[in-house]
């Protein structure tokens, strides 16, 4: 039996899963009805101070949040309670889920003598150079928000430089690990400019268990009216996911379909003090533009609402001006759902312009207008894209493939490391 450890950014619960990163709590779950793998799991939690708990027959530990330090670690005794833990589990291997946080420093810096697996979702300093979405300097001071005054270094003007600062220490994991796994050829293009010597794997995305179940969209009756529904969704609030952009379309659309609806799922708006800047543009946009009464915001979903959502809805539009994978856009292609999405980063991997779903240059809404158009006028193209979406999903992000493929590589990793 391989004995595995997670570094990862939260905890795996029972709760609906409402957030980011729900992809490794599917592998999680997934892993330990396999009984090749003993998984034992390190995390980030708001508590104190660390505590130990089980889910199931995985072991979990969590660490409290704090400050970091000028080198991208936490304080010292943090360290010597992570190293403990890890010496007391002994792992083959350990499998750090992504660079935005420290984890991958840990092992970068050898901070323990065991064999690990850099999994790579997203980077950061990639993301920062679209950060803040295409917005004027006009537009970037009406995102200045209550939270921006209070915590100046969490503000919306202060992120670019956020994320920027970061990169160098995403850089320094990418250049010390000798195994990173990916999910799509876009990250590994980045990775082999930094790191040409390193191993890389590719690996799949397990959706949340109620997407498989779940019943493909229909089109029955969502083209016989002039009402039409659009669903977006995304668990960040940034510039960079393109809301503004979709916003703007949703207006050019309403001058031919007044009765238009735009569904947005997510924690984007929030209220009194927890409001940041580029929420509170983004209400004044819709407001400006006349299409207050066209934009529902229904804050975070779990799987059951995001699922609803995909059923009730006309098409999907993922307008964002950087993806390394998008998860939203592969559990929309899972459902069958017609798809309009920005031609960034990795999403032309998942999805085929024309066949299975219909792209648009990155921050041209009426380009963006203009596709979910074409979806809404023609009924038989809708359903071809949406059959072969629900297709080509089903076998990418099917849980047996992707399982079967983790563990190999996991066997992989071991030998190489264990056979020198």
């Amino acid at each position: 039996m391989l004995n595995i450890l997670w570094f990862c950014n939260r905890p795996i619960e029972e709760a609906p899963d409402r957030r980011d990163g729900t992809w490794f709590t599917a592998m999680g779950k997934a892993l330990i009805e396999k009984e090749k793998i003993r998984l034992s799991i390190i995390s980030q939690a708001k508590v104190k101070p660390i505590i130990n708990f089980n889910y199931g027959n995985i072991q979990q530990w969590v660490i409290p949040y704090e400050s970091l330090r000028s080198n991208g670690l936490p304080s010292k005794n943090t360290i010597t309670e992570i190293q403990r833990i890890v010496d007391k589990l002994g792992p083959d291997l350990i499998h750090i889920w992504g660079t935005e946080n420290f984890w991958g420093l840990l092992s970068a810096r050898k901070l323990f003598d065991y064999p690990a697996l850099l999994e790579i979702q997203g980077l950061k300093y990639a993301c920062a150079r679209y950060y803040h979405g295409g917005l004027s300097l006009n537009e970037l001071f009406g995102c200045i928000g209550p939270l921006d005054f209070f915590i100046p270094k969490r503000s919306f003007l202060y992120g670019k430089r956020r994320f920027s600062y970061w990169g160098k220490f995403e850089k320094e994991m990418i250049l010390s690990h000798k195994y990173i796994s990916t999910q799509s050829n876009w990250v590994r293009e980045h990775i082999k400019i930094l790191n040409p010597d390193c191993i890389l794997f590719e690996t799949g995305i397990i959706l949340r268990k109620q997407f498989y179940s779940a019943q493909p969209w229909f089109s029955k009756n969502r083209f016989s009216s002039n009402k039409p529904i659009i669903f977006a969704y995304s668990a960040l609030s940034q510039a960079y996911k393109g809301f503004h952009i979709l916003i703007r379309a949703v207006a050019i659309l309403k001058r031919e379909y007044p009765n238009i609806t735009l569904n947005i799922a997510g924690d984007i708006i929030r209220t009194g003090i927890r409001k940041r800047g580029y929420s509170k543009w983004l209400l004044n946009e819709v407001q400006k533009l006349g299409i207050k009464d066209n934009v529902n915001w229904l804050g975070p979903l779990d799987a059951n609402g995001i699922i609803q959502q995909l059923h009730q809805a006309s098409l999907v539009v993922i307008p964002s001006f950087i993806e390394s994978y998008s998860v939203a856009l592969a559990e929309a292609m899972i459902i069958g759902v017609p798809v309009v999405a920005s031609y960034a980063g990795a999403m032309s991997e998942l999805a085929k312009d024309g066949e299975s779903a219909l792209f648009f240059q990155p921050g041209d809404e009426v380009a963006c207008a203009m596709q979910i158009r074409k979806i809404l006028k023609d009924k038989t193209l809708a359903e071809c894209l949406a059959k072969n979406a629900r297709e080509i999903g089903l076998k990418r992000n099917d849980p047996s493939s992707v399982i079967e493929q983790q563990i190999k590589i996991y066997e992989e990793v071991i030998k190489r490391e264990y056979d020198k």
